[in-house]
């Protein structure tokens, strides 16, 4: 399979099939989630970190356990972010990709990596 795919940058909603892998891992202090996989239009591979919870230092600095947010549940909206040039990017586009983005299921807390 090739690394990429020169598809033209075109903004737009892509479904997602089941047997596409991505793989959701969430950090040890659940404030972040990182997606990993191949974007479904330009097949490069992405990877899509996203922020969670309450970040910096926990509010009472006298408590020796850190609040840690609760798991995310639903799906993640990712976007390509897989830094190859794509005829027809826009100059003043903040994506790096190819305009793709999709949702990417948060797996039960019970079976995502940590």
């Amino acid at each position: 399979m090739p690394d990429h795919v020169p598809t033209e940058f075109r903004e737009q909603e892509v479904t997602v099939h089941p047997e596409e892998p991505f793989t959701v891992a969430r950090s040890e202090d659940g404030r972040w989630y990182t997606v990993t996989g191949l974007c479904p239009t330009c097949r490069a591979a992405t990877v899509f970190r996203v922020a969670y919870g309450v970040l910096g230092p926990p509010k009472r600095l006298w408590r020796r356990d850190r609040s840690e947010p609760e798991p995310l549940t639903g799906c993640i909206p990712v976007y390509c972010a897989c830094g190859y040039p794509h005829p027809e990017r826009p100059p003043e586009s903040p994506d790096s990709g190819c305009g793709a983005f999709w949702d990417v299921p948060v797996p039960p807390a019970h079976g995502a990596a940590s």
